[in-house]
């Protein structure tokens, strides 16, 4: 898996490619909680990239997510691949999760 960070208005933008398995979800967890300990809880997942996302992930994405919000901030994430997006539908975390076509979509929410 292969994460990409930038930073825009205060913002950590984040582009994830491949699969986020047991093994991703490590990977993933770390990127996010070192921006958390750094202060920064207002984050953007770009996802278009991820073909598949397992319960070891959307358990990162859950834990990252309720850390953000109690700090103020927020975890939105764009552009879901039609796979991961009816993973989401099917657990039920799109009532959960801000999720945008765009990331300048996602960046103007805040």
């Amino acid at each position: 898996m292969k994460i990409t960070e930038r930073e825009q208005d205060g913002i950590i933008i984040y582009a994830v490619e491949g699969r986020v398995d047991s093994e991703g979800a490590v990977d993933l967890d770390l990127a996010l909680q070192s921006a958390t300990a750094e202060g920064k809880h207002k984050m953007v997942l770009e996802m278009a990239e991820v073909r598949y996302i397992n319960s070891a992930g959307l358990r990162t994405l859950a834990d990252i997510l309720t850390q953000n919000q109690k700090a103020g901030g927020d975890l939105k994430l764009v552009n879901l691949h039609p796979k991961v997006q009816r993973v989401f539908q099917i657990i039920g975390f799109d009532r959960f999760f801000n999720i945008y076509p765009t990331v300048e979509e996602a960046i103007a929410a805040f």
